[in-house]
């Protein structure tokens, strides 16, 4: 786990690992933590955490409570809680994660989807239109919207 900070690897409760030099192709479920820094193929459901160090290659369908890239992943990526691409990750797919934080000089070459929905603070733009009495979507020539400023 060489690309990981001092402070984050003591955090982590490594259940499985899977070393530079070995690749794994299929199905790999775990309960608890993955930390790739070989190659694997296949589909990935971790109830932990998914790290990919900075010689890791994925190439699979992640899921997991939280994603942590330094290497490579071709796949799409759900993360229920968070999702990091360092600045030596690169995640070709699409991402569905509640928070995500891509370093500089980190990669994303797909689409990403909020899984949970943002509190806007501006709450009237949730409650009404801009415009009392028209749609957000309805369109009106400038003599309208001016004919509709002079009747105020």
């Amino acid at each position: 786990m060489r690309f990981l900070r001092k402070e984050r690897a003591g955090n982590l409760s490594l259940d499985t690992l899977i070393g530079v030099n070995t690749v794994c192709e299929g199905f790999i479920h775990s309960e608890r933590s993955l930390c790739v820094e070989g190659s694997v193929r296949g589909r990935i459901e971790v109830k932990g955490e998914v790290v990919v160090g900075r010689e890791g290659k994925i190439e699979a369908d992640i899921q997991a409570d939280s994603v942590v890239v330094g290497g490579q992943i071709v796949g799409n990526v759900t993360a229920h809680q968070r999702l990091e691409i360092t600045s030596t990750g690169r995640v070709t797919g699409d991402i569905e994660a509640r928070s995500m934080s891509i370093a500089e000089g980190g990669v994303l070459d797909g689409f990403c989807k909020m899984l949970e929905r943002v509190e806007t603070p501006y709450r009237q733009l949730e409650d009404k239109p801009a415009v009392e009495g028209n749609h957000p979507l309805e369109l009106k020539t400038p003599a309208e919207a001016v004919e509709d400023l002079s009747k105020s």
